[in-house]
């Protein structure tokens, strides 16, 4: 059977458990080098997920 889950992109967002988030494409740069490796990638599109998380006002998703 074939995957056709897109890759995660630039946008995506990485969140750790302490709640600390980045852009994975920062991530990718190395500009979280000084974090741990155990983030959550989540798609940018996913506003459940990101709501669920606890970052969506840095990402203007409206409440609901």
């Amino acid at each position: 059977m074939t995957d056709h889950t897109l890759p995660y992109g630039p946008d995506d967002v990485a969140v750790w458990p302490d709640g600390t988030w980045g852009l994975l494409g920062d991530v990718r740069a190395g500009d979280y080098a000084y974090m741990s490796d155990d983030y959550e990638i989540v798609r940018s599109v996913d506003h459940a997920r990101l709501k669920a998380l606890g970052v969506e006002e840095d990402f203007d998703i409206e409440p609901g």
